[in-house]
């Protein structure tokens, strides 16, 4: 591990001896050797060779992000394809991910196409009725016989080298390493909203996978794992047809395992071919929620913040401009008195305010627009301040997103971008209603004495 380099979180607020790093945000107090390796992590430089215990610390709360840059043999590595072939364009693409992986073994598991997939350069099996991602991967499983295995979906483009630099990953603590996601370079319109914000990009920031963080899930796009890892937690769940990559990686946080996001590896994934696919895999994306909570309750609540950080956006948005500004002097006070007696200086209490309190109203925002929009457009029509809330949610986080990568005019995006946070609601609730289960619909409210950043 000659080559091993650290990364910062996106999340790192220091002031003098006093650190708060990491996503959920962990609080540390730092030595004069704990400064001088966090001065040199700050200068991009590598600590010392004796800041090992603390460098080990900030690891594991998601502090820092460990790299190796040197890939792995890939003869250690076999590609698992499930793939459900309908068209030549189909075939096309998965012929052209199969030339692209040509340095690695690959297993092509054809998920009862249509028309059989005949791929050069890879072994093809195939199952004889549809059943789906889920066990297509666990029948390509099977085969492997590397110590990694990258799953890796048919619409996807990336390069052996690639799936080599991620498994290398794997030698540091991670058992499970996913790269950045973005939408392909079509011109059509759809890809282009979706280089803007495309539902598989987790961001530009690496992150520790785990519940509660910026990244809490990484989609099955692509996924490098430790092959008997995967063997232990039984692959993925073959019952599911969407959501069984979030159900995979939560199943091996919760057996301890660490599973990491890479984004300095990308890959392409193409987008959905017309409107109706695009507003359907949304919808799926939603009902997928509601079978989720089934198991894991409570993880898949659509706003967790502190209800008074709540209060003060909702008062804001409704209008009530006085009692909104309560509200935040009352977070704000509260916020200070757990800082205070942690002997936490004041500077670090502000940052932490301010980007919780900002975190909070843009996650409030998506779950009005995503989730709770059938209650909140009922109640427009009732009540001039709410449709003023509403069209607040909709515009204001809408148009932040839209500048920092305009690919689209802001009006198409905008329609874009509510179509399929409305689509997403739309199957949570039709989903929720039809097994009587609306558990994934409602907030969960953080204590007061909870001071973690939400985002």
């Amino acid at each position: 591990m000659t080559n091993q380099t650290f990364r910062r979180d996106n999340l790192w607020i220091r002031h003098e001896d006093q650190l708060i790093a990491g996503s959920p945000a962990r609080f540390f107090r730092l030595t004069t050797a704990g400064k001088d390796a966090a001065k040199a992590l700050e200068l991009k430089a590598q600590p010392a060779v004796g800041h090992g215990l603390l460098t080990s610390r900030l690891v594991g709360a998601g502090a820092l992000h460990p790299f190796l840059e040197d890939p792995i043999d890939p003869a250690l590595i076999t590609v698992v394809i499930p793939a459900h072939i309908v068209t030549a364009a189909d075939l096309q693409r998965l012929q052209g991910l199969v030339d692209a992986l040509k340095e690695l073994s690959v297993i092509v598991v054809d998920d009862a196409s249509p028309t059989p997939a005949h791929v050069r350069n890879a072994t093809v099996t195939a199952l004889t009725q549809n059943s789906g991602p889920g066990l297509a991967r666990n029948r390509g499983l099977e085969l492997v016989t590397t110590p990694y295995v990258a799953f890796i979906d048919s619409d996807v483009q990336i390069a052996s080298t690639q799936i080599c630099i991620l498994a290398a990953q794997l030698g540091v603590d991670a058992k499970v390493v996913a790269p950045r996601v973005i939408a392909s370079k079509r011109r059509s319109i759809l890809a282009r909203y979706e280089r803007n914000t495309a539902p598989l990009d987790m961001g530009r920031h690496a992150a520790r996978v785990t519940h509660g963080s910026r990244v809490s899930y990484v989609p099955s796009a692509v996924l490098v794992c430790d092959t008997s890892t995967v063997r232990d937690a039984g692959g993925f769940d073959r019952t599911l047809r969407c959501g069984e990559d979030v159900d995979f990686v939560w199943r091996l946080i919760d057996e301890g395992n660490i599973v990491r996001y890479e984004p300095s590896v990308t890959c392409t994934h193409d987008t959905r071919r017309g409107l109706i696919p695009f507003l359907t895999q949304r919808f799926n994306y939603g009902s997928s929620a509601i079978d989720l909570d089934k198991q894991y309750g409570g993880r898949l609540t659509p706003l967790r913040a502190r209800p008074t950080t709540v209060a003060s956006w909702l008062c804001f948005g409704l209008g009530w401009h006085l009692v909104a500004l309560v509200f935040a002097l009352v977070d704000a006070a509260h916020l200070a008195m757990q800082f205070e007696r942690q002997h936490i200086f004041r500077r670090l209490m502000l940052a932490m305010f301010v980007k919780n309190f900002l975190n909070t109203g843009v996650h409030l925002a998506d779950a009005v627009v995503k989730v709770w929009w059938p209650v909140v457009v009922v109640l427009a029509t009732l009540f001039e301040s709410v449709s003023g809330l509403l069209a607040l949610c909709i515009a204001v986080p809408g148009l932040v997103t839209y500048f920092r990568r305009p690919t689209l005019d802001p009006f198409s995006f905008l329609f874009l971008r509510t179509l399929e946070k409305f689509s997403y609601g739309a199957g949570a609730w039709v989903k929720g209603f039809s097994v009587l289960n609306l558990n994934a619909l409602r907030p969960y409210f953080l204590p007061m004495g909870n001071s973690s950043v939400s985002g």
